[in-house]
């Protein structure tokens, strides 16, 4: 039996949705907007699915789709096509991904597993199966290659694992390399992070401890140039782009910048629909997918983006919060992995077009152009709610 709807996420979900279909239009035109809502009944198809479908069958059935999902995942890399990548299945005029639906299928396994453990520690025995049941997905998504969507998986791995129980210490010592690796790119980035690290380690855990962290973060830091030539050659440029944009304007730096140039030429109030520069001129890259909150803030200036970025303020807290209020621990750990899913998109997507990441593929959850994107975000908004509504 299902429970009052929750108006708030419903709403936030249409708004979102509209603002996209908007953005598309004006950065794409007509043709993408009519295969964008070609995908949004498939889209609320897949809600009303989540919705209905019983956390007991999630559960039950939970292995199978996440088995069934690496089997695609392999097959994409055999079988698939893009440009330049190997991530979607072409059927016609559309393209499936994979990958997408891979995310949702780890989160469910991974809070079934969780659900069943009540005391979590840093051990092998605590955190080797949640790490293999993210990394394996990963692994493949990564010789797509795409790293952002990789990494997701480990940014959701966190998200849970802090909702089951493990504590921030132990989270931070958990992803000491490879937040060490990220750093090392730049020594004003892993300095920082070194003297935080350590201070905090002994701080907690004692002088020997914080010894041992801050050899690792040294070990995986130096590791970060030496591994660039074995980066592939964009992306090798997108982290050259990050660290200085200026120094190639016209070639490396320019989508990061063409990106700033559209957000602050928009002003209050931004130009209009239709109307921005950036976009109508062609400065923008991909203005219908990756860049598109660049042109909501060029066209819809401070204000709209500021409209976006509350409805998606809305869309995660009610995510968090029904996490935070149910009652069973698997539903809330599947409301945490689907809040960590959208919450990377929106921190990722905005933060590149910022300047604060370097740029990546990853697109802005219900506003970019995808339809796998349009149904897997849908999926998960079906799946919050149904655990909100129906009581196990």
């Amino acid at each position: 039996m299902l429970r009052r709807l929750d108006p708030a996420l419903l709403i936030a979900t249409t708004f979102l949705t509209g603002v996209g279909l908007l953005v598309i239009w004006s950065t794409g035109g007509g043709h993408y907007l009519v295969r964008q809502l070609l995908f949004l009944p498939a889209a609320v198809g897949a809600l009303i699915a989540g919705l209905l479908v019983p956390r007991r069958v999630l559960s039950d059935l939970a292995l199978w789709f996440y088995v069934a999902m690496l089997a695609l995942l392999a097959a994409v890399l055999l079988l698939g096509g893009g440009d330049g990548a190997r991530r979607w299945f072409m059927l016609g005029p559309l393209a499936f991904q994979p990958s997408e639906f891979a995310k949702i299928a780890t989160v469910i396994l991974l809070a079934r597993h969780l659900a069943g453990r009540r005391e979590l520690g840093l051990s092998f025995k605590s955190l080797a199966t949640p790490v293999l049941i993210c990394l394996a997905p990963a692994l493949l998504i990564l010789v797509e290659p795409d790293l952002s969507g990789a990494l997701l998986l480990g940014a959701v791995l966190a998200a849970m694992l802090y909702h089951a129980g493990l504590r921030p210490l132990e989270l931070l010592l958990l992803y000491t390399p490879l937040l060490s690796f990220a750093a090392g790119f730049s020594l004003w980035t892993w300095a920082p992070f070194f003297v935080l690290l350590v201070v905090v380690v002994q701080r907690r855990e004692g002088l020997g401890r914080a010894l041992i962290a801050g050899a690792v973060s040294t070990a995986f830091g130096l590791l970060s140039p030496v591994s660039l030539h074995l980066l592939r050659d964009y992306q090798r440029a997108r982290v050259r782009s990050f660290l200085s944009p200026w120094l190639d304007p016209h070639g490396v730096g320019w989508n990061s910048i063409q990106s700033r140039i559209a957000i602050g030429s928009g002003r209050l109030w931004g130009k209009g629909l239709t109307r921005g520069t950036q976009n109508r001129l062609g400065f923008l890259p991909n203005r219908h997918t990756d860049f598109a909150f660049s042109c909501i803030g060029e066209e819809l200036g401070l204000a709209g983006s500021l409209a976006v970025l509350a409805g998606f303020l809305v869309l995660v807290g009610r995510f968090l919060t029904h996490a935070r209020q149910n009652r069973d621990r698997f539903s809330a750990l599947l409301c945490t992995g689907c809040a960590a899913i959208v919450g990377y998109g929106v921190f990722v997507n905005i933060g590149m077009l910022l300047g604060l990441l370097p740029v990546t593929g990853v697109a802005l959850p219900f506003i970019s152009y995808g339809g796998s994107s349009l149904v897997l975000n849908y999926l998960l908004v079906g799946i919050v709610l149904g655990c909100a509504a129906r009581p196990e």
